[in-house]
């Protein structure tokens, strides 16, 4: 499924709980998360071949191990990251709901934002 279809099977309401829980900060940020969402759902997606794999990511340093994508799956710009497939890679247990929140996050903090979300982006990352 591409990340633009995954987003817009979801309302806001519904992934904040889940942003909220990878990102506590973001309690303080509605606003900031709800545009983001709202451009990202008014964007027009750039067709990619690339893709956003949700696997088991092992950290050496700390020896643990959790479910998510790598970084550099969100170097690139929101409209681009809208047309890439989202995939789950072995036995990845997120919901949908929770991989679109981490997305989301990924794509703020990561990912390149239009220069219409800069005054959001400049408030969540001095918080």
């Amino acid at each position: 499924m591409k990340l633009k279809e995954l987003l817009l099977s979801y309302e806001f309401d519904e992934i904040y709980p889940s942003i909220i829980n990878m990102y506590p900060n973001a309690k303080r940020h509605r606003k900031e998360f709800k545009n983001a969402y709202d451009i990202l759902a008014e964007l027009r997606p750039t067709p990619s071949k690339g893709s956003i794999k949700y696997k088991i990511i092992e950290d050496q340093e700390y020896n643990a191990s959790y479910f998510g994508a790598e970084d550099k799956d969100f170097k690139t710009s929101w409209d681009m990251l809208l047309g890439m497939d989202v995939k789950k890679e072995g036995k990845v247990d997120l919901s949908q709901e929770e991989i679109l929140a981490n997305c989301l996050l990924n794509a703020i903090f990561i990912g390149t934002h239009p220069r219409e979300f800069d005054s959001n982006y400049n408030v969540l990352v001095r918080s």
